[in-house]
């Protein structure tokens, strides 16, 4: 399967990734991934919640089944922050 380069092809995550927001962000992740993306501008996370959280390590996961990285461009201070409270800090494999 081919994809596009992940450079010139990658979406924003929205400020808002909580259990409200959790299936439309769901479904919009799955059509990025579905195009080969790997990479997304997380500069404009204002909020997120275990939900948001949990579709990362989703998304992430799902990723690695194919031998691919996720990768954060411009992680805002609130995504990062909630990644290491729940242990997961190494989603993020950006230099920061």
């Amino acid at each position: 399967m081919s994809h596009p380069d992940s450079a010139t092809a990658h979406s924003a995550l929205p400020a808002e990734m909580t259990i409200a927001h959790a299936a439309q962000l769901r479904e919009a992740l799955l059509q990025a991934v579905g195009v080969g993306q790997t990479s997304f501008d997380a500069q404009a996370v204002e909020s997120i919640d275990s939900s948001g959280v949990q579709l990362l390590l989703a998304l992430r996961n799902s990723l690695q089944a194919n031998g691919v990285s996720l990768k954060f461009e411009a992680p805002s201070a609130v995504l990062l922050d909630a990644l290491r409270l729940y242990g997961l800090g190494d989603l993020n494999h950006q230099e920061h």
